[in-house]
């Protein structure tokens, strides 16, 4: 029975009042998945005051900046974390403290450490009150309301920390499901319907109650909630509720909601929210009839669908929630879509989905007119000549001219037509039934662009006249389109430039380019045409824009390349703010220009728009576009027309203060209260952080900005200024909403960010980040502390050494002072024993000169030889004392060595069997720049010199001059080493090849030989002379690098006068070394007979010979000293070299083993050991038996006596010498010389 009686209650009401009105159209953003809002379903909506918007869901609460969502869920083992995923309700103190309803109870978000409060029952404890609340509502004066089950309810005053019972005496007992707010105070809503009114801004009261709804007893749910308008109607709503209480007059309007279906305790309907706007639209969050909006005191509600910019609707019959924020955006919480939220100035542009609108004009009574690709002009039914239009125009008279694309053109007055066609007019009025183009000049004329020409109809005349190729009025027939403008001129685009005419004069000018014809167009086909207010003439081509100043005669190109959205041009049209506004195919341009008053040039700014800023499409017919009288501009395109809301407001009032949203440093995201590396770099989140402090290494950082406005939240563009590395500010990446500031130097910064909107308005808010990156260690204070420290120490031992160094310095002159007193005195001494023994010696020698007998004459021999001895000794040491300092320097020098650790030391000079010596090369950079090829078809030998050379130089060895010569052209060779015997291409003739080649003539080049070779012999081989130098296998490799470094030029060598190296080798006869031979030239000889006594003759296998040649050959008939073992050509050569070294310097008495070893190339050691191997005898040794026999031939062959004999051999005095040649031949020198000397 209830039930019918609700049914014939419903058919009344809906008999009586109004039905919903049919959806009206609306273009929302939305937001979901995609955008990273991963629950598509939304309880709650909130925006805090910061700028952020807020999002409960079933799977969390989220958090939006307008570009990325930051989600917060629930996790068991995190205890700042939410009690529970499913959000119910969001309300936010004046702190800015979020208060979070969930299943699992309330808790409480600080925006400072990005953290939530779970311990409820503490936090109210605090504040006094004893049991936890199960419901809460925080009024607009930042006042608590609490209601406790069977006690009432507590108002929290947070600002006096005062609370204030109202219990069931002062309220009526019953069960509470929600509190609102209204002018008069707190509204408390029972589930019955029954509403009280409580106040505490002045006293504590209760204000009202109205108990009506709850008398007719028609709704019982704990859904109910309660809305005030701007009028102070409260509306009460639910599941199966909707009544409005006018507060003011006390009448209840119980029918509202029937008009909707919503009434009645069994209505499977429910409200689940109302908000409302400024302009005083209600909007109503359905369980099944989707979103609704009405107006105050309006009985007419209209069905919202929710269509995003590409015109799909989302299908959203269950809106969960709704909000109003401060901006008056409407933000729609669906229960399967994610976010819809809508506002007047989330788009640029507003639009009208009427057709293929292809030409537009405004008649004189203010009316647009609408031409279309299909359907004829919109609104008239009259005949036209075709319903394809191509363009339009009015003329004062009320006319409306049609132009269309096959048929001519049609004149539209009042409510009849008439038809101008080629086909089908026999007068043939006009000439071609294409129109491309139409526009009136100032005195009402109409010009026709046609495909055959230009054409003008005289309105008084009634006629057509004609401008063509044919009656030379034009240089073209192609027009494509006209514009009129100032100066009584018409510009008339063709197929092959502008053609500028004046009217009055009828003068024409033909421009492809500027005037002078300088500068072309972008291309000859012009589209469209217009002269603006500043004289500029705006042609539009395929090929982009082309701005002519017909003032100073400039012409600049917009195209793609300078930020134009496309370079079809399709129309140009100025706004009231002189804008220019370009319609392309693709998207719209708005182009701001500015005018610099110093040279008289123009500057442009591109703004580009399309359908994310509310555009019907992004692709424009050419001429739809209109300036109406009321200055806004519209732009005709594939599916309607666009025009621009007048109502837009993005300047500087509606740019809130810059929020810091993410933080990422060394590409990681910064979490708040996260440590990193020992720093927590966040305390507290990034947007409530004034400063922030990076280690050295945490230089590199990205800042996220956002501004907490929604209106094209996504052309909001940021300016930025970092203080301290920067001079100036910056635009910022529109795309990433953020910077980068990339290996910052330790210093401390300060960060400026501004907001810039779509229109360009820069805010005057500034938000300020200091950010300061630490030293490195060695650059901290403590480190300068230390390292003035050590300055200190540093200044104090310098000026102690100081003082010693110069003590040290005054006692060296004073010793060198001394000394030279000293030399003096020798010096004196010595010129004093000169004389007199000078005089003793050449008497001596007078005596020695008569007769007298052998031993005599020896003795005396002797003693004038040790006269001279002493006579020498003085004068070199009255030499030595001419300039003892540099003498004593050089003698220090020649001793310094560098040890096996590299530590300077003194060698020993006096010892001659060393302990270390091995020659160190330097392997450093400077050598091993150097690259040697090796060239040798003994893979062995070839494999033996690269490993001992290659720890040198950049060795490459190669066992072909093929294979050489193919990398010879990508080394830099510096040196070639190559054995002449060498199949294919010998080593000569690589040689020649390469000296005379310009390339590689300056590479030096040394030939390996089997044998040595004279030039003769070399000559004979067809051997080349060309090369840098020679060697003969076997050969020294220490040896060897020596003569590398010196064609190299990488090291000093010195050798003596007498010695023949390099290209001088050639010159050598049969074997040679780097040691000259003896200088004393010797006669011819003959052999010493073999058969002589034992005891009168020197050791039988000396087989002594005398050579004019060379003094070597004078043993054994070319062989040499005793019969050694010498199989290895190597130790032969070596035994030669020590022959001729010694013979050459045995008159210096005392030769030194280190001088020894270094002219055979070699070390102390290794020279000591090689020559006890071949000959079993030290060096010593071997020295001694060649002065002996050298002694033997001085013998035989000079008359020097004794005493000289033996400083010619070295032996220093006759009895020495006498008694070793004794010990070794067992006769005297003088029987010696008595019986082998040859006269």
């Amino acid at each position: 029975m209830i039930k019918t009686i609700n049914k014939i209650v419903l058919t009344i009401a809906i008999l009586l009042a109004p039905v919903i009105a049919i959806s009206a159209q609306y273009l929302f953003k939305t937001l979901n998945s995609k955008d990273g809002l991963s629950n598509s379903q939304i309880n709650c909506i909130h925006k805090d005051t910061r700028g952020f918007m807020w999002f409960g869901t079933p799977g969390g609460l989220y958090r939006f900046d307008g570009y990325t969502f930051k989600n917060f869920q629930s996790n068991s083992q995190d205890g700042t974390s939410l009690p529970d995923s499913y959000i119910k309700n969001i309300s936010e103190t004046a702190d800015g403290r979020l208060w979070i309803e969930t299943s699992s109870g309330l808790c409480i978000y600080s925006p400072q450490s990005e953290s939530f409060e779970r311990d409820m029952n503490q936090f109210f404890s605090k504040i006094g009150i004893d049991n936890l609340p199960s419901l809460t509502y925080i009024d607009s004066k930042n006042t608590l309301w609490a209601y406790i089950e069977k006690k009432g309810v507590v108002a929290y005053n947070m600002q006096q920390q005062l609370i204030y019972e109202f219990d069931f005496t002062r309220i009526p007992e019953g069960n509470i499901c929600s509190f609102s707010e209204c002018q008069d105070g707190i509204i408390i809503v029972y589930d019955n319907g029954r509403l009280a009114c409580c106040n505490i801004e002045n006293q504590q009261q209760t204000v009202w109650v109205a108990n009506d709804l709850a008398n007719k007893k028609t709704t019982k749910t704990n859904t109910l909630k309660a809305f005030t308008d701007q009028m102070e109607n409260i509306w009460i709503y639910g599941k199966g509720t909707l009544v409005i209480f006018n507060k003011k007059t006390g009448v209840w309007d119980m029918n509202i909601g029937n008009t909707i279906g919503m009434n009645g305790l069994g209505t499977d309907n429910s409200i689940n929210d109302i908000d409302g706007d400024r302009t005083g639209n209600i909007w109503i969050a359905t369980d099944r009839s989707g979103l609704l909006r009405t107006k105050v005191n309006s009985k007419t509600f209209e069905n919202v669908s929710l269509m995003n910019n590409a015109r799909v609707k989302t299908n959203a019959q269950c809106i969960q929630s709704v909000y109003v924020d401060n901006t008056d955006l409407v933000w729609i919480g669906t229960e399967k879509s994610g976010v819809a939220y809508y506002g007047n100035d989330i788009y640029k542009f507003q639009s009208l989905i009427n057709g293929d609108i292809t030409a537009i004009t405004e008649d004189s009574n203010g009316h647009i007119w609408y031409g279309t690709n299909n359907n004829g002009v919109i609104g008239y039914n009259g005949q036209l000549a075709s319903n394809k239009v191509t363009s339009m125009t009015s003329t004062p008279d009320g006319s409306i001219w049609v132009g269309s694309k096959q048929n001519g053109l049609t004149r539209i007055k009042g409510n009849e037509s008439i038809i101008y066609s080629v086909a089908k007019d026999s007068s043939r009025t006009i000439i071609n039934d294409n129109i491309k183009d139409l526009c009136t000049d100032k005195t009402g004329r109409v010009w026709i662009a046609t495909s055959g020409g230009l054409q003008v109809y005289n309105q008084q005349l009634n006629t057509f006249s004609t401008y063509t190729k044919e009656n030379k009025k034009l240089s073209t027939n192609n027009i494509t389109t006209l514009f009129y403008g100032k100066g009584n001129n018409l510009y008339i685009g063709t197929g092959e430039g502008l053609i500028v005419m004046n009217l009055s004069s009828n003068s024409q000018t033909i421009l492809t380019g500027n005037r002078a014809n300088i500068k072309k167009f972008t291309n000859n086909y012009i589209t469209q045409v217009f002269e603006d207010s500043r004289g500029l003439i705006w042609a539009g081509t395929r090929e982009g824009l082309n701005v002519l100043n017909i003032s100073n005669d400039e012409l600049n190109h917009i195209t793609r390349k300078e930020g134009l959205c496309d370079n079809n041009i399709n129309g140009i049209t100025e706004d009231n703010n002189n804008n220019i506004w370009i319609t392309t195919s693709n998207g719209v341009c708005r182009i701001v220009v500015q005018r610099n008053h110093e040279d008289g040039t123009f500057n442009y700014g591109l703004y580009n728009y399309n359908t994310s800023d509310g555009l019907q499409s992004n692709e424009y017919n050419p001429g739809a576009i209109i300036k109406k009288k009321d200055s806004n501009v519209i732009f005709g395109g594939l599916l309607g027309i666009d025009w621009i809301r007048m109502n837009t407001k993005l300047g500087k009032e509606s740019l809130p203060k810059v929020m810091l949203t993410q933080l990422y440093v060394n590409e990681e995201e910064i979490i708040t209260g996260h440590d990193y590396n020992g720093n927590t770099i966040l305390p507290i989140a990034l947007n409530e952080i004034d400063a922030i402090k990076l280690n050295n290494n945490q230089n590199t950082i990205t800042i996220k900005f956002a501004a907490g406005n929604y209106n094209q939240c996504e052309r909001l563009q940021f300016m930025y200024w970092l203080e301290g590395y920067q001079t100036k500010w910056h635009n910022g990446d529109a795309l990433t909403h953020g910077v980068t500031f990339g290996d910052l130097p330790s210093g401390e910064y300060i960060l400026h960010v501004k907001a810039i909107s779509a229109n360009g308005s820069v805010s005057d808010e500034e938000r300020f980040l200091t950010i300061k990156i630490l030293p490195p260690w060695w650059q901290t204070w403590w480190m300068y502390i230390i390292y003035a420290i050590i300055i200190i120490i540093f200044v104090y031992l310098w000026r102690f050494g100081f003082n010693k160094i110069a003590y040290l310095w005054a006692k060296k002159k004073a010793i060198i002072t001394e000394l030279r007193k000293q030399r003096e005195e020798i010096k004196s001494a010595s010129d004093d024993l000169r004389q007199p023994m000078s005089r003793m010696a050449s008497i001596i020698s007078s005596m020695s000169e008569r007769d007298r007998s052998v031993e005599e004459k020896e003795m005396l021999n002797s003693m004038h030889f040790q006269m001279l001895q002493i006579i020498t000794r003085l004068s070199e040491m009255q030499m030595s004392l001419d300039n003892p300092e540099s003498i004593a320097k050089e003698n220090a020098a020649n001793r310094l060595q560098l040890n096996d650790k590299g530590v300077i030391c003194l060698s020993d000079s006096g010892s001659e069997e060393l302990t270390v010596d091995q020659r160190n090369w330097n392997t450093s950079i400077q050598y091993k720049k150097y690259t040697i090829l090796v060239i040798d078809d003994n893979e062995e030998f070839m494999n033996y010199l690269v490993s001992h050379l290659n720890c040198i130089y950049d060795v490459h060895g190669y066992c072909s001059t093929t294979a050489a010569m193919q990398d010879l052209e990508v080394l830099d060779t510096s040196l070639i080493i190559c054995k002449q015997e060498m199949p294919k291409l010998t080593g000569s003739d690589l040689c020649n090849r390469l000296k005379t080649s310009a390339r590689y003539e300056k590479i030096k080049f040394v030939l390996m030989t089997d044998v040595n070779l004279s030039i003769q012999e070399m000559q004979s081989m067809s051997i080349t002379l060309a090369a840098d130098d020679y060697l003969a296998k076997p050969f020294n490799i220490q040896e060897a690098i020596i003569r590398f470094n010196k064609l190299l030029g990488i090291e000093s060598y010195e050798i003596n006068s007498n010695s023949i190296e390099g290209k001088e080798t050639r010159m050598l006869e049969r074997r040679n070394a780097s040691i000259t031979t003896a200088t004393i030239t010797y006669g011819n000889s003959n052999l010493i007979e073999s058969n002589q006594d034992e005891d009168s003759t020197p050791d039988d296998s000396m087989g002594l010979q005398i050579s004019q040649q060379s003094p070597i050959s004078i043993y054994d008939n070319g062989q040499y000293i005793e019969e050694y073992s010498m199989n290895d050509a190597r130790d032969r050569n070596l035994m030669l070299n020590i022959e001729q070294y010694v013979i050459h310097n045995m008159s210096r008495g005392q030769l030194n083993l280190e001088d020894m070893a270094t002219a055979m190339g070699m070390g102390r050691v290794p020279f000591f050991h090689m020559v006890r191997n071949i000959t079993g005898k030290t060096p010593a040794a071997l020295v001694k038996e060649l002065r002996l026999k050298h002694a033997c031939i001085l013998l035989e062959k000079t008359d020097l006596n004794i005493s000289e004999l033996a400083n010619q051999v070295g032996l220093l005095t006759a009895e020495n010498f006498i008694s070793i040649f004794k010990e070794r031949y067992k006769i005297s020198p003088l029987e010696y010389r008595m019986k082998y000397r040859r006269i």
